[in-house]
């Protein structure tokens, strides 16, 4: 039998719908469908100081490994040898001064040698964006051990003008529109608020809206199908009869 486009556009949606449903735990998870957001998840507790959730409609802004800029809400980062990555592992930006005033974001890393050497312990990301570890080392001359706190930099945040959304990839990944540049500042540099930390961000997809809405797409394909079979089956029946 063959599918009518009928039908096969009622599968798409069930495979749209389920997209939705399927991402709603994951971190910083934006839906495809604006019928099934929740603006009023909140962010949750983590224990990893590496864990932070950007202030509402900001986003962090990342380099995937083809050199593209995405902007993400998924603040679950880890550490690659000296830099500081996502997930799924592009490279998180930022600004080595501390500051985006006149400034590029770039790639944030730890001091390669404090890496190295093993120097560099308690890394964490703080509310200010601040990029922070300490520095363990012995003095030379005086064989002293000496504790210093080091900030490798500060994580970019990017706000797309009002009104202005920016393009959707994935789930946790999205791009700027075209002609559009988004504002960039640092968490808690009076344009942006800070960052919470040891946090996770839960998305903003309504997994009730979303099984509610995959049911429904399920119901309306149950229901053109059987309308196809019936179809199907009265030519069948004429068919034969004209035989």
């Amino acid at each position: 039998m063959l599918i009518s486009s009928t039908l096969s556009d009622a599968m798409d949606r069930i495979a749209s719908r389920a997209q939705d449903a399927l991402s709603a735990y994951g971190t910083g998870a934006t839906p495809l469908h604006n019928d099934v957001v929740d603006s009023t998840q909140v962010p949750l507790r983590a224990s990893d100081p590496l864990s932070v959730v950007a202030p509402t409609s900001s986003y962090f802004v990342t380099r995937t490994a083809e050199g593209a800029q995405r902007y993400t809400r998924d603040g679950a980062f880890h550490l690659d040898g000296d830099a500081l990555m996502t997930a799924d592992g592009a490279h998180v930006l930022g600004f080595a001064s501390g500051t985006a005033r006149g400034g590029v974001p770039v790639p944030l890393r730890l001091d390669a040698r404090d890496v190295a050497l093993g120097r560099a312990s308690e890394v964490r990301v703080e509310s200010d964006g601040s990029v922070a570890y300490t520095r363990t080392s012995i003095d030379p001359r005086s064989g002293e051990r000496q504790i210093e706190r080091v900030c490798a930099g500060t994580v970019a945040l990017a706000r797309f003008p009002a009104g202005t959304a920016p393009m959707r990839v994935d789930a946790t990944h999205a791009g700027a529109p075209a002609g559009v540049a988004p504002h960039l500042g640092t968490p808690a540099d009076g344009t942006f608020a800070g960052l919470a930390t040891y946090a996770r961000d839960p998305g903003n997809i309504d997994l009730n809206a979303s099984l509610a809405k995959l049911s429904e797409a399920y119901l309306a394909f149950s229901a053109l199908r059987t309308a196809q079979q019936a179809r199907f089956g009265s030519m069948r029946t004429a068919t034969e009869l004209v035989k």
